[in-house]
């Protein structure tokens, strides 16, 4: 077996285990929720949850199997729709919700690998972050892969369902779309408002 194999394995593994553990262990029992008729259900968020790590999951045995075994599930936060063209880094991070020292971090990365370009801008402006050649084949095996997932998913539960749920699911995503930036923190002692 190759290293990529091994670490594929590895992978697919760990997820069976931590989605196992969190059913079986991680569960509140029941009497936590006394006033809600199904405990054990996982709500909206979990579910959401749930989904997306399987999306992450196949993206990434999709990119690996492309040839691109330098990535991992943290960079899809660089990569995200619409991929960097010509963005700060501090705007990325807080698309990502994430700080600026952990996206400069990713950054670093993706750029020595080649999957990034970083452009000085006007002075005393932050650097411009755009996707490259090697980039953009990234972005197309995501894109790719989630597309797949999409008709795998419609073939389950059947075309109209499918498009009933992605018709939901778009109109709930366009009008709660939030800003992710964290509010400013007051500084100790400030008592303004």
């Amino acid at each position: 077996m190759s290293e990529r194999e091994e670490r594929i394995a590895w992978t697919r593994g760990l997820e069976v285990k931590s989605l196992y553990l969190m059913v079986k262990v991680r569960q509140a029992p029941a009497s936590q929720f006394p006033d809600d008729a199904r405990p054990h259900d996982p709500l909206i968020g979990a579910r959401l949850r749930y989904l997306l790590t399987a999306v992450e999951a196949r993206i990434e045995q999709a990119l690996w199997d492309a040839g691109f075994d330098d990535l991992h599930r943290a960079h899809f936060k660089v990569f995200r729709f619409p991929p960097p063209e010509n963005e700060r880094p501090v705007d990325l991070a807080s698309r990502a919700g994430m700080t600026k020292q952990a996206m400069n971090y990713l950054l670093a990365q993706l750029e020595q690998q080649g999957y990034l370009h970083r452009a000085p801008a006007a002075v005393g402006l932050s650097k411009r972050i755009s996707v490259t050649e090697k980039g953009w084949q990234v972005v197309r095996v995501q894109r790719a892969t989630v597309r797949a997932i999409e008709s795998d998913w419609s073939a389950v539960v059947g075309k109209e369902r499918f498009a009933a749920f992605y018709e939901v699911l778009s109109e709930l995503a366009d009008t709660h779309r939030v800003d992710v930036r964290p509010a400013p923190r007051a500084k100790q002692g400030d008592v303004s408002n």
